[in-house]
């Protein structure tokens, strides 16, 4: 049958199997009944980064960095294939520089905790690298759509830090975002956890749960980076907690998605509790190219990732698109995310509620 059509077969399959999937996938779906759509990717033509919520019958998108004029905007759609064509809405615009988060606005995480939509992004203060810091939006209620309130500021431990989430585990809040190794050194990221108060707050040191270190993940680029990035927290059926990542540089062909698992009964704050995968997951293929920067969503009950990849190779940056396709987990209990799915791989949500199957 060829493997394009497989492809899409394979995406109404792996629908069945559903999931809690930690921040914006628990999110209460009041009032949508099972949705129903054909697709194909991307969704978006250009952007990054991409961080979903399907809500009271609606899908959420929220983008920054240059696509954006390096605002944080939402774009919101009855249909995950129409949120290209939805109008942007500015739910924040950042001030000039210097001055917090003037620049460089990038990946902003739209996640529901408690009764409030809450969006955390990365900024810079000026031209500098070194200034980037994590900030933190709240909204007025419980709208993803906003308005938003500007919380300023987050409070890591060890300064520089980019793509940051929270994570609600085992009756404990946590903070993943990818933090420098060494402050002093700038050349290699790792992916940091610290305990919080609350979403805003941070309580005692960080720790490290993962470096670049294995070959798939150090890939030799123009700029000297050892990269791991982009952690996204997604708990599965058996109550096992994953931390999906991004490595290698995002600016080349050669980003990829890899995988942390939590030891049943460890701590978050244990580096040794954790594992890493012995390489990349989602590979890609023709119009998807160097997938990577991936968050997870449920749609009636059934779990999906997004992430962005290429059309074309060697098109950096400015060559990213949004992508979203189903995913499930194994006999094993683990995620499976599948291949990345081409512009010629429809994709087709069933629309049958999985209390029904």
């Amino acid at each position: 049958m060829g493997w394009r059509r497989a492809l899409g077969l394979v995406s109404i399959l792996t629908v069945g199997l559903g999931t809690a999937v930690a921040g914006v996938g628990t999110a209460e779906q009041r009032g949508s009944g099972p949705h129903s759509e054909e697709f194909a990717n991307p969704v978006v033509a250009a952007g990054a980064d991409p961080s979903m919520a399907y809500y009271q019958g609606r899908f959420y998108l929220v983008q920054g960095d240059f696509y954006n004029d390096d605002n944080v905007v939402i774009r919101a759609s009855d249909r995950l294939g129409g949120l290209g064509k939805s109008e942007p809405t500015v739910v924040w615009e950042h001030g000039e520089c210097p001055g917090e988060a003037c620049t460089k606005i990038w990946a902003p995480e739209l996640q529901h905790i408690g009764d409030r939509w809450w969006i955390y992004f990365a900024g810079q203060e000026d031209d500098r690298n070194e200034t980037h810091r994590m900030y933190a939006l709240r909204s007025a209620a419980d709208d993803p759509a906003g308005p938003y309130e500007y919380l300023g500021k987050m409070n890591l431990p060890g300064g520089w830090a980019i793509d940051g989430t929270y994570l609600q585990y085992q009756n404990a809040g946590y903070y993943l975002w990818s933090c420098l190794r060494d402050p002093e050194d700038t050349r290699v990221q790792d992916i940091c956890a610290v305990r919080m108060s609350d979403p805003m707050t941070p309580v005692g040191e960080r720790v490290s749960i993962a470096t670049p270190t294995a070959e798939w993940e150090t890939v030799p680029n123009d700029a000297d980076l050892k990269i791991n990035e982009a952690p996204e927290a997604l708990i599965a059926p058996d109550g096992r907690l994953f931390v999906s990542f991004s490595a290698n540089a995002s600016f080349d062909d050669t980003y990829r998605i890899g995988l942390l698992e939590l030891a049943k009964g460890g701590d978050p704050m244990n580096p040794a509790a954790w594992t890493k995968s012995g390489g990349p997951l989602l590979p890609g293929g023709p119009g998807a190219i160097a997938p990577g920067h991936n968050g997870f969503l449920t749609i009636d009950g059934h779990p999906w990732i997004t992430y962005h990849a290429r059309l074309e190779p060697g098109t950096g940056w400015e060559g990213r698109s949004v992508r979203v396709q189903p995913m499930n987990f194994g006999p094993d209990g683990r995620p499976r995310f599948g291949m990345a799915f081409g512009p010629d791989a429809p994709i087709v949500i069933e629309g049958r509620d999985p209390a029904q199957r």
